[in-house]
């Protein structure tokens, strides 16, 4: 049975997703830097490389935010697991972008995220986001 405080922590995890998704629509490169731990360790969407760090993190971040145009996000499926002051976030998303016609396109995600909390507040220290491959016609 889940109780009334990790109700409470899902639902802060979960505004901060909604929030990291908000900060690249809106291109706000402070509150995705503050959204992240100094520690940050994992995957981007195109990683190549283990990122480590905050500053490694936000070269890629800098990246996206000088080409996409996001212009909404739909959290698809969550599932928060939380183990006192950690957790992992397995989520499925739709992000729309604006693509080079000016024309909106959907991309789908799918991301594990390593959460902590940091005095009264969770941080996302950790994650692997990935695109999600596209679904067969059969």
């Amino acid at each position: 049975m889940t109780s009334e405080a990790e109700k409470r922590d899902s639902e802060a995890i979960r505004a901060h997703i909604d929030g990291l998704f908000q900060a690249f629509i809106r291109k706000d490169r402070e509150a995705i830097r503050r959204g992240h731990t100094t520690d940050w360790r994992g995957f981007q969407v195109k990683s190549t490389h283990l990122v480590r760090g905050i500053d490694d993190y936000m070269k890629a971040a800098d990246v996206s935010l000088a080409t996409f145009r996001g212009t909404r996000h739909e959290i698809l499926d969550i599932d928060i697991k939380i183990y006192g002051d950690m957790a992992v976030v397995f989520y499925l998303a739709m992000y729309w972008v604006h693509g080079n016609d000016d024309g909106e396109q959907s991309i789908r995600l799918r991301s594990v995220d390593v959460y902590r909390r940091e005095g009264n507040r969770w941080n996302q220290c950790g994650s692997n986001i990935c695109l999600l491959p596209e679904e067969s016609a059969s």
